[in-house]
């Protein structure tokens, strides 16, 4: 039986509190989609309730191919 490793990526999350980043609804969707395409198995999304970009984006979340949101 073959290991599998999982992919997790916090890009939307972590990269969202770098200095000078400001996602909008719009990145956040093709950051995650772009994502989902290389099969990263979880994307972190941000934390809704946070601010109003991430209640947005957990409220209609995109339709994802191969990743799970979180």
């Amino acid at each position: 039986m073959k290991d599998k490793i999982y992919l997790f990526d916090t890009t939307l999350r972590d990269g969202s509190q770098t200095q000078g980043v400001d996602f909008g609804i719009d990145d956040k969707n093709k950051i995650a989609n772009a994502l989902s395409d290389l099969s990263f198995d979880y994307i972190e999304g941000g934390w809704p309730g946070a601010n109003p970009i991430d209640t947005s984006f957990f409220q209609n979340p995109p339709q994802l191919k191969n990743s799970k949101q979180t």
